[in-house]
């Protein structure tokens, strides 16, 4: 444990002791996320929900920065945050918590929404990192299949990983909606018309304490061999920045669109690790995986599924993206992962969602 980590816990256990004496809040439920400075997918979601309700919501919400005035911001925002361990019936998280997995009060929920619908790669305690995650209570997932890799994950019981959906997959379960946002990208971008469009979009390599980095990818030698009836557009993770590919007229960035609305006009997706290959089998089109580094991968972070066992294609070079794609891809296979990994197949996750967060808090 860093110095800055040592003075943290000890600030925190003394502020604990003095919150020890202040009452659970009846009816308080309180987000929290280091992400995001604002409310976002899931968290604007319940939010919307629970807000129409007779219920006492906080916010705490940070976007996490690693230089010193992120730093800074993130010790003051972790004084507020054991606040509201200590006084709310419910906590809401959409990324792991320092504060929660040291400090949590008997008596309050934890409930673990969690930023993605699955995990191909291992995370959480199942790989090494700077504090073990503990005292969360519920998990939401999607399949009963991630009972046994989310309790190691976040430390839960198997039983206590509810797969009853994430409320942010509803509108890709939604047809009137997925066309609204095909439609709205088709005027913005009219160059897409009539063209089969594929949507790159990797995950990172490294952390946030080693720093992020992505792999090379030859989107030229692809939109060349392919021809003009076909358009790349390409969306980095996050917290890669604004990363660009080559400048070419079929070759687009869509860093600053929402994913969601661009699987809506995609007719392929080239992924990786990224846990969006599940969202994206939602709409049973064909997905294929870029991993030119997957022995290297499997040594050093491993992953929970087997995606040489999915049955969609397995790349290790452009041109065998090229040669998939021409050939056409099974859309059955992409059927049965999707059967696999969405145990509810409609629009209606964030009421079960909220109707499960009304039933915890009406049992304190």
């Amino acid at each position: 444990m860093g110095i800055q980590k040592i003075i943290l816990n000890f600030i925190l256990k003394i502020e604990s002791f003095f919150l020890s004496f202040m009452r659970i809040k009846k009816n308080r439920i309180t987000f929290i996320s280091l992400e995001t400075n604002q409310l976002e997918s899931d968290f604007k979601l319940i939010y919307n929900q629970l807000n129409k309700e007779n219920y006492d919501i906080r916010l705490c919400l940070i976007k996490y920065n690693k230089n010193l005035l992120g730093q800074f911001y993130y010790f003051l925002n972790c004084l507020k945050q054991l606040y509201y361990i200590y006084t709310s019936q419910m906590i809401i998280l959409s990324n792991n918590n320092y504060a929660v997995s040291r400090f949590k009060r008997k008596g309050v929920i934890v409930l673990q929404v969690w930023h993605a619908c699955g995990a191909i790669k291992k995370f959480g305690n199942v790989i090494n990192r700077e504090y073990p995650i503990a005292n969360y209570d519920y998990v939401l997932s999607t399949s009963s299949y991630w009972k046994q890799p989310y309790s190691e994950a976040f430390d839960v019981l198997e039983e206590h990983v509810l797969p009853i959906g994430i409320p942010r997959n509803d509108e890709l379960f939604n047809d009137q909606l997925k066309s609204k946002y095909k439609q709205d990208l088709y005027q913005r971008y009219p160059m897409l018309k009539n063209k089969k469009i594929i949507l790159y979009a990797p995950t990172f390599r490294g952390n946030i304490y080693k720093g992020f980095s992505s792999i090379s990818f030859d989107a030229l030698k692809i939109i060349e061999e392919l021809g003009n009836d076909y358009v790349l557009i390409y969306k980095y993770h996050p917290l890669l920045g604004n990363v660009c590919l080559v400048n070419h007229e079929r070759i687009i960035n869509m860093n600053h669109e929402d994913t969601h609305q661009l699987f809506c006009i995609s007719d392929y997706l080239i992924s990786d690790y990224s846990s969006i290959v599940f969202d994206y089998m939602i709409l049973e089109k064909p997905l294929l995986f870029f991993v030119p580094d997957l022995k290297e991968y499997m040594e050093d972070i491993g992953t929970f599924v087997d995606i040489e066992k999915l049955g969609c294609p397995i790349c290790f070079h452009e041109g065998q993206i090229i040669e998939y794609i021409q050939n056409h891809i099974d859309k059955n296979i992409i059927k049965q992962c999707k059967d696999q990994f969405f145990e509810y197949q409609d629009d209606n996750s964030i009421n079960r969602v909220v109707d499960f967060i009304k039933e915890q808090i009406s049992s304190l």
